[in-house]
């Protein structure tokens, strides 16, 4: 019954969470103004709770050395991603994030020491065909291939923050959502001369539910849920983001979704649950 109830709360999070792509395409502010209203949101909600829980105060130079580089990786990640999606489209650019998972398990092997197996290189293998089929002119003159380059370079960094958070498992959960939030603040500011608040009335609603939905609401239901459930359980629900954001696009962007498109995603999302599944039962057999 509980994990009925992490299930729903899960598939809540991730609805919310695969609206940010069709609201940052919908909206007219640029890559910058986008950052600058969700940090600046999501500051605003986590800000007074992890000042009043007082353990600020108490964390240790490495500590807060740790919570620069979490910040500094997050803020390259939001920015890429929001690029990638403003130069080509949203569901591009959510395919190109979804492959963050394939992404995360080469890191861990490289700097986990995790074991590869065959069957893990076939999965990489077709994750990254998939990419390939949605974008397959391989041209910086298209605007499709250019999306999906820098979308690719922002799920390698999501990938990353996974590895930096469990090394600094011992600063407490609200404290480094909050470092994130705020050091990726404070690493935007040079880019604040790029920012345009010469907003319509749209563009103020749409920043407002990505501050409020997508970052604040939806993240911390994520954060609760993925620590929660079984990793399986999570990661079958994450792969949801790229056809909710797909759907999304269609309907109130009307993006179109092209045969190509679908099995390109097909490709990615297929692949990544199966390595998930195939993964999960080689560690339960060790």
């Amino acid at each position: 019954m509980a994990h009925t109830r992490l299930i729903i709360i899960a598939l809540c999070a991730i609805a919310a969470m695969s609206s940010a792509p069709v609201l940052i395409k919908a909206t007219t502010a640029n890559e910058v103004t986008v950052a600058f209203s969700r940090l600046g949101i999501a500051l605003l909600a986590f800000s007074p709770l992890a000042i009043w829980q007082g353990k600020l105060w108490r964390l240790s130079l490495t500590q807060w050395l740790q919570l620069l580089l979490i910040g500094l990786v997050f803020a390259v990640h939001w920015l890429s991603y929001f690029i990638s999606i403003k130069v080509s489209t949203s569901s591009v650019a959510a395919l190109a994030i979804t492959t963050y998972g394939v992404q995360y398990m080469l890191l861990a092997w490289l700097f986990n020491g995790e074991r590869i197996s065959k069957i893990d290189c076939l999965a990489v293998a077709c994750c990254f065909a998939g990419c390939l089929i949605v974008s397959p002119s391989l041209s910086f003159d298209d605007d499709s291939s250019r999306g999906m380059a820098v979308g690719l370079f922002s799920a390698l960094l999501y990938a990353v923050l996974p590895l930096l958070h469990q090394r600094a498992s011992s600063i407490p959960t609200l404290e480094r959502t909050w470092g994130q939030f705020f050091f990726a603040l404070l690493f935007f500011l040079p880019l604040w001369p790029r920012s345009d608040w010469n907003l319509t009335q749209a563009d103020v609603y749409q920043l407002l539910m990505l501050g409020l939905l997508c970052t604040v609401i939806a993240h911390g239901l994520w954060v609760k849920t993925s620590t929660e459930l079984p990793a399986l359980y999570s990661s079958m629900i994450y792969y949801l983001y790229l056809p909710l954001a797909m759907i999304g696009s269609l309907v109130f962007l009307g993006e179109e979704i092209t045969l190509q498109k679908l099995f390109g995603a097909a490709l990615v999302v297929g692949s990544s649950i199966a390595l998930s599944i195939y993964r999960f039962h080689r560690y339960r057999k060790t």
